[in-house]
């Protein structure tokens, strides 16, 4: 048993640690900032302390006595906020002073071994080749702090200690706002990365991560990779995509990285990282492998219900939609003046009866139709219950009001002309009102081992 100081307790992957250590046998000692945050910590049977870890001499005086320190404190920026310049400032400062106060306390107290969490993703593009350790860091401005923490721990190995470096891949859990943004992203069909689909990104969930920590105290002093085995993005967003109930989710586009900012730049990278050199040296294995095995977890812990999927009748029906729509749509956007004098078509002359022929306006009402097929055929396609809804929706708010114009203007057609026009003029009412209904009728999608595969 070790008497371990944990800073950085109470987060993701903090209290998740502490929990760990404290069910492997050791006393740990936890540094909270609430009253809310100290009785957490002492409910998962940690000893909670205050101290301003900023304050040299009073890290000091909490770290004496204690055989290892762990620093996992971080202060990581709201996704909307990542991109703005400043956003990272407190975290750098963490980073930067914290270590330094850490390793200091711990070589003037005597602890034997430092463990310093940093980043698995500062590497330089790798494209398909493993990335280990030694492989060269090119990190961006906004995580050279991770690189100064690093030094730290790596001091406190020159001086005589045991520093660990854990190079943690991306995180996700059911309690990290970012995995919440993701999935968000993923049930509106967004995948969240700003990679290329075939290139690699280093992850790792929050619960491995955790028992990474716990295994570092057996570790020989260096750095580790702490991540899952290699998938690349495609295959994460599919299996995000399957967790969720979705059948595939839409990239962003290839320059979204460069619009985003250098700092996104760094998560486009292809960075196969290798967990190898950690888990030969601890016996440590990830309980979630890959994202194929932890995204659905992570969903069902979160409690998200998997997206609802329409139906065939729903289909059928969206379907009978949009044939018509872009028939229209090709018709009267190409075809201007033959829409005009020959619609619908068999002798009949439903738009030249009323009013004089204006291009512009057959033209808009061809591109009109256009862009309501468009609208119409994803929803055919993706059929997820609130995409089909909207579909018809549009339709619907199109519809109506098309047929209430000729109820009150159907003086300009003949007897059977005037029947035929409320008939199909209706039908494309009672339509997408159908597909809402059935729409509602569907239950959610499977999120089955086959659907974690894009077709």
């Amino acid at each position: 048993m070790s008497r371990v100081f944990v800073v950085g307790a109470t987060g993701v992957v903090g209290w998740r640690a502490v929990r760990d250590l404290v069910k492997a046998g050791h006393d740990v000692t936890a540094v909270a900032r609430t009253p809310a945050k100290a009785d957490m910590l002492q409910d998962l049977g940690a000893t909670p302390v205050r101290v301003d870890v900023f304050d040299a001499a009073a890290v000091k005086e909490a770290v004496a006595g204690h055989d290892a320190v762990v620093n996992l404190a971080t202060h990581i920026p709201p996704t909307w906020k990542m991109a703005m310049p400043r956003a990272w400032d407190e975290n750098d400062r963490i980073r930067r002073e914290v270590s330094r106060n850490l390793v200091d306390a711990a070589l003037a107290t005597g602890a034997q071994r430092y463990i310093q969490e940093s980043i698995a993703f500062m590497y330089r593009d790798s494209g398909t080749a493993w990335v280990d350790q030694d492989t060269p860091l090119d990190p961006v401005p906004y995580v050279q702090s991770a690189v100064e923490a690093e030094d730290q721990a790596r001091r406190f190995t020159d001086s005589g200690g045991i520093g660990i470096v854990l190079r943690f891949g991306g995180f996700y859990g059911p309690d990290s706002p970012q995995t919440r943004d993701m999935v968000r992203m993923a049930r509106a069909h967004v995948a969240p990365a700003l990679g290329r689909p075939d290139s690699y990104f280093p992850a790792i969930h929050l619960d491995d991560a955790a028992s990474a920590v716990v295994a570092a105290l057996d570790a020989p002093a260096g750095t580790y990779n702490v991540v899952d085995d290699a998938l690349t993005w495609g295959e994460q967003m599919d299996a995000l995509a399957g967790a969720v109930g979705v059948r595939r989710l839409a990239f962003p586009p290839a320059g979204a990285s460069k619009l985003a900012g250098k700092g996104a730049a760094l998560m486009s990278r292809s960075l196969r990282v290798s967990n190898t050199p950690f888990t030969e040296a601890t016996g440590w294995r990830p309980a979630y492998p890959t994202g194929r095995e932890g995204w659905p977890a992570v969903v069902r812990e979160m409690g998200v219900a998997p997206a609802a999927k329409v139906g065939l009748l729903a289909r059928i029906l969206l379907l009978l939609l949009t044939i018509p729509a872009l028939e229209l749509g090709i018709w009267a956007t190409v075809a201007p003046q033959s829409f005009f004098n020959s619609f619908p078509g068999g002798g009949r002359h439903w738009v030249a009866v009323d009013g004089p022929f204006n291009e512009h306006l057959v033209r808009d009402f061809g591109a009109m139709n256009l862009a309501l097929a468009l609208v119409l055929v994803v929803a055919l396609v993706v059929g997820s219950r609130l995409l089909v809804t909207t579909a018809a929706g549009a339709a619907l708010v199109f519809a109506v009001p098309h047929l209430l114009y000729h109820l009150f203007n159907l003086q300009v057609f003949s007897g059977s002309d005037q029947v035929a026009n409320v008939v199909s003029l209706a039908i494309t009412v009672l339509l997408p009102i159908a597909v809402i209904w059935s729409a509602q009728q569907t239950s959610v999608a499977s999120s089955s081992k086959k659907s974690l595969v894009s077709p």
